[in-house]
């Protein structure tokens, strides 16, 4: 059996329980494009017709059971199925049968001799006009079936005439003899239709009716079958009692099933009417639900975003905050009224504890709060000295300021400086400055000898000055290594290049040799006027005083029991030499300069291929062997 599925040119519902006139219609109609699917009864075709729609039916007028008339009929009463077009076929072609089927609900009637191409264009014709299948999103839910009737006593002629009528308008009939097996039957599913007997072997069916009324059965039409003629005062009784109609079940059931029709019918409608009801309600519901839903969401949407902002805001706001007080090298500490820390930054940590707590930092500040009302001290910049963890002391600076609430200072916000490195600072600064007193007494000391010594061998003042601007100058340069050096260590390496190389004619001349040894600025100044001395010697005199003399300073370091310095100053290529007749300033500075100042030995040796210097000097508090960083 074919399925009412999609299909290009409709789908049709095809009701028929001749086989060979099913299958001529089902191939016909199947060759034009259009998807049928068949069955043999009316009954059968009402679960079809719930499940989906056709686009149009083709029905027998004359079908087993239900006729096509009366489906048609059922048909029409649903709102989803009101325009629903419906072809209805028949081999009966009098007027009276075509005017039947018209009037049942059928939009057009044909008989089944008619030529294949004009039954082609009614379909065709019918089918232009048929609703769209989106239409049924706005419709109730479609609910066919078939009547329910109950059938309570009846016996003989009577109730097989009965059967045959139900059969005919397609209801399902239920046949009992008894009151009570009727009643049994209306609690589960209450039928549409009761049609009662009286008498009934156990009750009357005027008692019947009344209990049915009363246990709630208010639903089901009860019609009474009852013989004979009824006057109005019966008639009155049989009304009060609950029943809705008579019948005589002596005479033509025409009138029954007339009655039975309209009962049906108004059944249907309103069952249509409760389901279109339920199904407004339920769309009424759910589109106010779905309105409330989009007006939640937007209300969440605009609070999300504006929560979003807020949070963005306070992120923002936080990670400046803990930047700051990450980043400051001030200890920062929150506390609360009696001095509690409730926050420390790393820098706090450090000084105070990671688990500092238990003892209010007002009272290790050395701060007393100012009373009941004003419990939080407001202090601009104190000293004190804290106990660092480690258990020494650090001298630190701290201003508490007071955190404003309601109720007054709900807290402050205390920062402590470690002010160690100032101190220190402090103490250094003192020190150089007394060292710097120092050195400039030695340096004015030295200079009023130099000019003395100088003055003494000199007797015209030009040649005076040249020799004492040479020595000042030389020292100038060796306080400017010096102070590039802080004044601190300076190699001795540096100390000669920078005295010898300028008297140089090229810096090939000139061989540095010796393992790296470091000087304190009174060792350097002493051994700078000595390699000044020698330097400028050599330019007058010796090896850098005519091209190709050379010079050779090298060192070494013994290991005796007391470690020394023994350095050799040798000059080749220049003029011969000779033992002076007369030691001038600069022979007494080399010989007693290193002796007084670094406990030093030195001694000339005038060779013939030039001037040898030798000098030994200890190493000590300002003699070292260097020590690389």
């Amino acid at each position: 059996m074919s399925t009412l599925s999609e299909a290009p040119g409709g789908r049709i519902l095809l009701v028929e329980d001749n086989p060979t006139q099913a299958l001529r219609l089902r191939l016909l109609l199947e060759d034009e494009g259009y998807l049928v699917e068949q069955v043999d009864s009316a009954e059968a075709a009402l679960p079809v017709l719930n499940r989906l729609l056709p686009h149009l039916l083709i029905v027998d007028h004359h079908l087993p059971g239900m006729q096509g008339g009366d489906l048609c009929r059922l048909i029409r009463l649903h709102l989803a199925t009101l325009s629903m077009p419906i072809l209805m076929l028949t081999a009966d072609e009098t007027p009276a049968r075509q005017r039947e089927g018209l009037d049942s609900g059928a939009d057009d009637f044909l008989a089944k001799s008619t030529h294949p191409a004009l039954l082609l264009l009614r379909v065709a014709q019918l089918l232009r006009h048929a609703r769209r299948d989106d239409d049924l999103d706005v419709l109730p839910q479609i609910q066919f079936r078939q009547p329910r009737v109950l059938v309570v006593g009846f016996d003989g002629d009577t109730r097989q005439r009965l059967r045959d009528m139900l059969s005919e308008e397609g209801c399902l009939a239920t046949q009992v003899d008894h009151a009570a097996e009727a009643l049994a039957l209306l609690a589960p599913t209450p039928p549409d239709v009761m049609l009662v007997s009286d008498p009934l072997p156990d009750v009357g069916g005027v008692e019947l009716s009344r209990q049915c009324r009363a246990n709630g059965g208010t639903a089901t039409a009860i019609i009474l079958g009852l013989g004979g003629d009824h006057d109005q005062e019966q008639l009155h009784r049989l009304l009060a009692a609950g029943i809705d109609d008579l019948f005589n079940p002596e005479t033509s059931l025409s009138s029954l099933r007339a009655r039975l029709r309209a009962i049906l019918r108004r059944r249907f409608i309103e069952d249509q009417n409760r389901r279109l009801l339920s199904d407004f309600r339920e769309r009424e519901g759910r589109a106010l639900r779905l309105e409330a839903e989009r007006n939640a969401a937007r209300t969440r949407a605009i609070l999300a975003d504006q929560l979003a902002a807020v949070n963005r805001r306070l992120a923002d706001q936080a990670l400046i905050t803990a930047t700051i007080t990450r980043n400051v090298p001030a200890a920062l500490i929150l506390t609360d009224r009696a001095g509690m820390a409730t926050y420390l930054n790393p820098p706090a940590m450090a000084l105070l504890g990671a688990d500092f707590e238990g003892t209010s930092l007002f009272e290790r500040l050395g701060t007393q709060t100012a009373g009941r009302d004003h419990p939080v001290p407001a202090v601009t910049e104190q000293g004190a000295v804290l106990l660092r963890p480690d258990g020494q002391s650090v001298p630190v600076l701290f201003s508490i300021t007071p955190l404003d609430g309601d109720a007054g200072p709900s807290g402050a916000v205390v920062q402590i400086i470690d002010v160690t490195e100032r101190r220190h600072a402090e103490e250094r600064q003192e020190l150089l400055m007394a060292e710097l007193s120092h050195r400039v007494k030695n340096t004015l000391a030295t200079v009023l000898s130099i000019g003395q010594q100088t003055r003494r061998r000199h007797a015209d003042t030009d040649s005076f000055w040249r020799s004492f601007e040479g020595r000042l100058r030389a020292l100038s340069a060796t306080h400017n290594l010096l102070a590039d050096h802080y004044w601190e260590w300076v190699q001795l390496s540096e100390v000669v290049r920078h005295e010898v190389t300028p008297y140089a004619q090229e810096p090939q001349d000139v061989a540095i040799q010796g393992p790296a040894i470091d000087l304190r600025p009174k060792a350097a100044l002493a051994l700078a006027l000595v390699f000044h001395e020698l330097a400028t010697n050599a330019a007058k005199y010796g090896a850098f005083c005519q091209v190709g003399g050379r010079l050779t300073v090298h060192w070494t370091l013994s290991e005796d029991d007391v470690p020394c310095i023994r350095l050799t100053w040798k000059e080749t290529g220049g003029p011969g030499t000779s033992v002076p007749e007369v030691s001038g300033f600069g022979t007494t500075l080399i010989k007693r300069s290193l002796a007084y100042e670094i406990q030093g030995r030195t001694s000339l040796h005038f060779e013939p291929d030039g001037l040898r210097c030798d000098m030994e000097f200890p190493l000590s508090d300002g003699i070292r062997r260097h020590i690389g960083h």
